[in-house]
């Protein structure tokens, strides 16, 4: 079981008073953009890793493009690109997983009423992080699989269909049409409610540090019930906020292009540095807060299932009487 160990007993029983309760959806996301706002330099910090890498590698691409450079007759250029976009994949994950992780304990630390900085988030999560890379795999895999049952089937059938000769008949088109679009709900349905089951794994790694095999069997049970229909919510909630954010650092540019499509092109580079810019910034400013809400969900859900703020009051409770007892006995001493 994990709890801040730097809180005196006291003070560990005022956070638990004050933080670990039942929330509804709202209130975590009232609380999330309150320790966002509270917090901005830490969370924002922390979450600029990832962007961070992004516009490396598309500052990386930009140069090869518009800056000429030797050509290596022995190595296509076809194999370079694929080369470059896997190391581009592996290093964003790596640095995902590591932001991810650190926001997490700086958000627990936060929540908690105590203090952190950018440094310390990325040396507690050193350890960890191959595990949380490994989640994070892990899950966009079997996502990625789920996703790939409910394309194959929308087209498995399709192909069926049109392989018969003199075409189908036209009742039976639509009854099989029907059939298919169910399917394709039922299947994307699970897949969203696969993923969502297992985004609680990064929270459950880093506050409970067990193996990635067991955080996700974890991360399924806390988010039994309605955790993934928030799950979902919040998600969803981001990604919009991202989109608008995106949408917003890029309006310069959209309104030149209305304007006159002529300077697009007379402004070309410009224009490529101002949309790279405008994604990392989106990101840094957007990316917290995905992570917050999950943060603070995985604490709700503990508290809603297991009454971990019980278990945590229990155990401030004995530290305190045992901090007292300590200092009953070592009175006489000190008077003798």
């Amino acid at each position: 079981m994990w709890y801040d160990a730097t809180l005196t007993p006291q003070r560990k029983m005022a956070s638990m008073d004050s933080t670990l309760r039942p929330m509804s959806t709202s209130q975590v996301l009232d609380r999330t953009f309150h320790l966002y706002r509270n917090h901005f330099l830490l969370l924002a910090g922390i979450s600029a890793l990832p962007p961070a890498v992004l516009l490396l590698a598309q500052a990386g691409f930009f140069l090869l493009a518009f800056i000429p450079g030797p050509k290596l007759n022995f190595f296509p250029a076809e194999a370079a690109f694929i080369v470059g976009i896997i190391a581009l994949v592996v290093a964003y994950l790596v640095a995902l997983a590591f932001a991810t992780g650190a926001t997490v304990y700086a958000v627990s630390r936060v929540h908690l009423g105590e203090t952190t900085t950018i440094r310390e988030s990325y040396r507690v999560i050193r350890p960890l992080l191959w595990r949380i890379v490994r989640i994070v795999i892990t899950v966009a895999v079997r996502f990625a699989g789920a996703s790939a049952v409910a394309v194959a089937v929308g087209v498995g059938p399709v192909f069926m269909m049109a392989s018969i000769r003199g075409g189908p008949n036209p009742a039976l088109s639509i009854a099989v049409g029907l059939l298919i679009v169910v399917a394709i709900i039922v299947c994307v349905i699970w897949a969203l409610h696969l993923y969502c089951s297992y985004q609680l794994a990064v929270p459950v790694c880093v506050l409970e540090k067990r193996g990635a095999a067991d955080c996700l069997k974890r991360s399924r049970f806390l988010s039994k019930g309605k955790g993934v229909q928030r799950i979902l919510l919040v998600l969803f909630l981001s990604a919009i906020l991202t989109y608008v954010l995106s949408l917003a650092l890029s309006l310069p540019v959209i309104i030149l292009a209305m304007v006159d499509t002529t300077k697009i092109s007379a402004l070309a580079i410009p224009v490529a540095l101002w949309d790279y810019l405008a994604g990392f910034a989106a990101g840094v400013l957007a990316g917290p807060i995905v992570t917050i809400a999950l943060a603070l969900l995985y604490y709700d859900e503990r508290v809603r299932k297991e009454a971990f703020d019980l278990q945590l009051m229990m155990e401030a409770m004995g530290q305190q009487q045992a901090s007292q007892a300590a200092a009953a006995a070592a009175a006489p001493t000190a008077l003798g």
